[in-house]
């Protein structure tokens, strides 16, 4: 791509804007767009700083970036400018200014490059023992997968096995190492879901259990939420007794004798009586 010096206009640059990560978050540089949009990069400079008076600190010092950029002058001597270096936010709001057909194109050309970096960055690492992993788990899979199928085929003890479900489940052993998958049949009266859906399903009558089983389910529950309660108060007595004790044995300072019981002074020369 071809260099732009700042206070210079724009030259003759390639197809689209090549952008950066910095700390994981993909960025653009203020040349860049001084090259593209065919600005003056101290003018593009000055509607950064601009930005700042208008923006709240913080999101000013987050999307952009002061930066020290290193060019070749003319004569190939090598010099030293100012920069900003910004995200795809900060961009957003510089550009939000640019008007102008050819403005537009390059806006969606930028926006389409970060686009393109946010989703690569999106990607997972490439990572040779995992592709190895994944590899020899999905064999030993359709193996078991294969096998039970076969199985269930073959035995004829199922007269339509055509509407049998099968569940696929991996694992681990004590180690962490993945153990061999599994397949097996799930029967007519199973169900695979989660705790929340399952509750959702019977409300919205999508499974119509019989009377005993819902009375099984709510013994189930009710003796469940009763063990709970008890430990919790186990619990509470347990940090009950373990705490200090609270009661005060200070005993309360006596009253002078020139003081009545409802605290308010005796008229001169009377005394209250005081037995000790």
């Amino acid at each position: 791509m071809a260099n732009t010096t700042p206070g210079s206009s724009a030259p003759v640059v390639s197809a689209r804007p090549e952008l950066a990560v910095h700390d994981g978050i993909v960025t653009t540089t203020s040349t860049q767009v001084a090259q593209f949009f065919g600005k003056r990069h101290d003018s593009v400079m000055r509607a950064i700083r601009a930005l700042s008076r208008e923006m709240a600190g913080s999101d000013y010092v987050h999307n952009f970036v002061e930066v020290i950029s290193d060019y070749k002058n003319g004569k190939g001597g090598a010099q030293t400018s100012k920069s900003f270096r910004m995200t795809r936010e900060g961009f957003m709001l510089l550009a939000m200014g640019f008007t102008g057909k050819e403005a537009l194109r390059w806006k969606l050309a930028f926006i389409a490059a970060f686009n393109r970096m946010e989703a690569e960055l999106q990607k997972p690492a490439y990572d040779p023992a995992r592709i190895q992993l994944a590899h020899s788990l999905a064999a030993q899979a359709a193996a078991q997968v294969t096998q039970t199928v076969f199985e269930a085929i073959a035995s004829g003890s199922n007269s339509d096995w055509r509407r049998v479900r099968y569940l696929l489940s991996f694992g681990y052993d004590r180690d962490g190492q993945p153990t061999i998958p599994q397949a097996q049949v799930v029967g007519d009266d199973q169900m695979v879901t989660s705790l929340n859906a399952l509750v959702q399903h019977i409300t919205k009558h999508d499974v119509i259990p019989s009377d005993a089983q819902l009375a099984a389910l709510v013994t189930a529950c009710a003796q469940q939420l009763s063990e709970r309660a008890q430990v919790r108060e186990l619990r509470a007595a347990t940090k009950a007794s373990a705490a200090p004790a609270t009661t005060s044995n200070a005993v309360a300072a006596p009253i002078p004798p020139h003081i009545g019981h409802d605290g308010k002074p005796l008229p001169p020369g009377t005394f209250r009586a005081v037995f000790v």
